[in-house]
């Protein structure tokens, strides 16, 4: 039976809920890639499995309509499909597949659907793929030059490597939760607020204002008399939240630098990136790191002078943000008012959302990044527990 009559009769028989029927035209070593799952059904019971399951409690007129189909191979097809429901297309129930069979027996050997995703990224697929192309390229050179690399390790150390490892895997995958939660799920279908593709301008200005009053550099300025441009009045509790976060990711600088367990990467390039776009970057690089061989036993890490300017700045600017917070520009209310504040922008505002989420990351990658350039006997890594003031303390000291 040509390829393109096997797969008719395969969805004809799916359509009828008949298992049985469908399965016939499966081969005993068939692989079936369904890419919404992450790994392929291998063999005729997995792939029976599989539809089985995908016409569980499905209704009859639940049905998959072949939109073409080509015809010119008799070992293989490729199919555009759609779902209908009762003869209505279904919302996002489109799909694309292709099929091979295998010359020995005639049976569907090969299989690899692509249905269309619920959520369309759009232009902002493309900004994800630039934003993260750079680390997972120096992720895979990485594991190509392991690869090349024969090592006899002894049973401990090889069980240190594999949690190093799945440890990697988790951070790669914060790192996708974070940048598609908080910079492109849609609106309202996770957090509130809008996403980066969709922002609005109101909220473009309030990052643009918060943006000129960076380090409270401007309005100190014009408090002195120098006014070529104004401060923005904005709410206090909104700039003591954004520049804190930034003096604490200003003093990850010298941090990354004295880390020798990446040598390799452009960390202040990386850093920089990160001053803009926090742990969209900071979570990436924390995964590229956790990936790369521990590194020998080191002596403790001397700081030179960046060290302790960079220290001595992110704790005054960070010490006076927490200040303004609490009263600063006294027209925006007590500090009941300002808790009140806060929390309705909990709520309802992601930029400020996003900006606590990244101080309880900051905290955590700030204990390994510590303990990392402090030797186990170093009577200062209890520092690294401390958030902020542990690491300006550190830094300084």
């Amino acid at each position: 039976m040509p390829a393109h009559l096997l797969v008719e009769s395969m969805y004809k028989a799916i359509n009828r809920r008949d298992i049985s029927a469908a399965i016939d035209f499966v081969d005993d070593d068939c692989i079936y890639e369904d890419l919404n799952f992450p790994q392929p059904f291998r063999g005729k019971e997995a792939v029976k499995r599989l539809f089985e399951e995908s016409c569980q409690g499905v209704p009859d007129d639940l049905q998959f309509v072949i939109d073409e189909i080509t015809v010119g191979d008799p070992l293989a097809a490729g199919v555009l499909w759609h779902v209908e429901l009762d003869g209505i297309p279904f919302p996002n129930g489109r799909g694309v597949s292709f099929y091979r069979l295998s010359e020995k027996t005639g049976r569907l050997s090969f299989a690899r659907d692509i249905v269309e995703p619920p959520i369309k990224l759009g232009k902002a697929a493309f900004l994800l793929i630039r934003l993260v192309t750079p680390l997972v390229r120096q992720l895979l050179k990485s594991q190509k030059s392991k690869s090349k690399k024969s090592i006899v390790s002894s049973p401990q150390s090889t069980e240190v490597e594999l949690s190093e490892r799945r440890l990697s895997v988790w951070l790669w995958m914060l790192s996708a939760a974070y940048i598609y939660i908080l910079l492109l799920s849609p609106p309202g279908q996770i957090v509130p607020g809008e996403p980066a593709w969709a922002i609005q301008p109101e909220t473009l200005k309030e990052i643009f204002d918060e943006s000129l009053n960076f380090f409270f550099i401007l309005p100190v300025l014009n408090a002195v008399g120098i006014n070529y441009i104004n401060s923005p009045t904005l709410h206090p509790v909104l700039e003591a939240l954004f520049n804190f976060a930034e003096a604490w990711i200003f003093m990850f600088l010298p941090l990354m630098l004295l880390d020798c367990r990446v040598s390799n990467l452009p960390k202040l390039p990386i850093w920089s990136m990160a001053m803009f776009l926090t742990n969209a970057i900071i979570c990436p690089y924390m995964a590229l790191r956790q990936g790369k061989p521990l590194p020998q036993a080191q002596d403790e890490t001397q700081k030179g002078l960046l060290a302790r300017v960079f220290g001595w700045i992110g704790l005054i600017v960070g010490t006076i943000a927490l200040a303004w917070g609490f009263v600063g520009r006294p027209e925006f209310g007590d500090l009941a008012q300002r808790g009140q504040y806060f929390g309705e922008q909990l709520l309802t505002n992601r930029v400020t959302l996003a900006f606590c989420i990244d101080l309880v990351l900051l905290s955590i990658f700030q204990a390994v990044l510590l303990r990392a350039v402090n030797s186990s006997q170093s009577k200062r890594r209890w520092l690294s527990y401390i958030p902020f003031w542990g690491l300006a303390a550190w830094l300084i000291i």
